[in-house]
């Protein structure tokens, strides 16, 4: 495993997700600055989960034929761009741009990122993505700090995230040559690995959609959790609302811990049975989770944040060696079109909590659970579907 470059990718996507994760954490400023109507935050926040998360896939389906190293390099620039841009629209319709530029900086970097892993990663595959992807939650937890920063400074404080956003620029550069000898041994060997997979029966679209579907909830239980449970606390329990910051931080913390342990574990027993093991003994901590006393909650949270984050690398991994031709696309499925799509969920549950009550739309959000581990029932296994290309194929990794 190259461990310079796992380390390099791992503080990019730190900074990529802290300075994407800024727009949501600044959206209430944003609002009084602009005046906006909870209708315009809406168009806001879709419009940021369109233009970061669900356009990853094309992204990725375009890197795979006609990428180029210089794409991770430049993302960042996009992102900071894009901030810089935000203080300065003069109205909302020109507010929008600087938040689609911002989104796209996201979605050019994750596709690419993940792959750079892949090909630095060796035989450490579910290790090195579960460094990677720490780096991109460590990125999200940090962003909650530009509120605080902003409201100090003011709006126009975002000139100073570009500071991070060169830095990035500056660490993907360095890698600019090394990434670009990968990428043509991938190219080069891509359509033969595509056809042998293939041919031996090992490259599965079918399981790369259950896997989609499976992480869609995973994505959506995740966001329900985290924006749902801190009010069902204050509501229920009578928790104030300067400590329920506890509820999200234990959820996300263990999580992290998850995510960390789970790819290591998936090196050694595959990636199917720590998903499997994951959803399994994820289901009756959530299921359990809007009936325990306030005693037991953030127990229940810390296990569950534990096991069902523990596969966000995994699932990653599993997903790229079902379709080793096209792993930058898989990569834009799996980390940015399901997790958008669970994002959009929540917008929905939070219309449905509208309409039933906090507590009902909460149990709606558990319930959904079980399906998703049932859908594990079905995955391919490793044994079954894993292909390695002939050794003097593979790409060499750079020391």
């Amino acid at each position: 495993m190259n461990k310079r470059v796992i380390s390099i990718m791992a503080a990019g996507h730190l900074i990529n997700d802290f300075l994407n994760g800024v727009l949501t954490a600044i959206l209430p400023l944003l609002a009084v600055q602009f005046k906006l109507s909870y209708a315009e935050v809406g168009i806001l926040t879709m419009t940021s989960s369109v233009s970061s998360s669900l356009v990853q896939p094309i992204f990725g389906y375009i890197s795979d034929k006609k990428g180029s190293p210089w794409l991770l390099a430049f993302s960042a620039l996009a992102l900071g761009l894009g901030l810089v841009w935000i203080p300065f629209a003069p109205s909302f319709l020109l507010l929008l741009p600087a938040v689609v530029l911002s989104g796209i900086g996201s979605a050019a970097f994750h596709p690419d990122a993940s792959r750079a892993v892949y090909f630095a990663a060796a035989d450490k595959r579910g290790l090195a993505q579960s460094v990677f992807q720490v780096g991109g939650n460590s990125g999200i937890a940090l962003s909650a700090l530009a509120l605080l920063f902003l409201g100090h400074v003011g709006m126009n404080g975002t000139i100073w995230f570009m500071l991070p956003s060169v830095l990035s620029t500056v660490m993907m550069i360095t890698l600019a040559r090394w990434f670009s000898t990968r990428l043509s041994e991938y190219r080069k060997n891509r359509s033969a690995a595509t056809s042998a997979a293939a041919n031996q029966g090992k490259a599965s679209k079918g399981g790369l959609t259950l896997l989609v579907a499976v992480v869609t909830v995973r994505s959506w239980i995740t966001s329900g959790i985290t924006t749902f449970v801190p009010l069902y606390v204050i509501h229920f329990y009578g928790v104030l609302t300067a400590n329920v910051w506890l509820y999200t931080f234990i959820f996300l913390l263990f999580g992290a811990f998850g995510t960390m342990a789970g790819g290591p574990m998936a090196d050694k027993v595959g990636q199917r049975n720590v998903i499997r093991m994951s959803m399994m003994v994820s289901t009756p901590l959530a299921v359990l989770l809007p009936y325990l006393p306030q005693s037991l909650l953030l127990v229940d949270l810390a296990a569950l944040g534990f096991f069902l984050l523990s596969t966000f690398a995994v699932t990653v991994v599993y997903g790229q060696e079902m379709l080793p031709g096209n792993i930058a696309m898989v990569s834009g499925l799996l980390i940015g079109f399901a997790g958008g799509v669970g994002g959009i969920g929540t917008m929905l549950l939070g219309d449905l909590a509208d309409s039933i009550g906090l507590r009902l739309t909460l149990e709606w959000v558990v319930w959904i659970m079980p399906l998703a581990a049932l859908c594990t029932l079905f995955l391919p296994m490793d044994k079954h579907r894993r292909w390695q290309p002939p050794l003097e194929q593979r790409p060499t990794v750079a020391k």
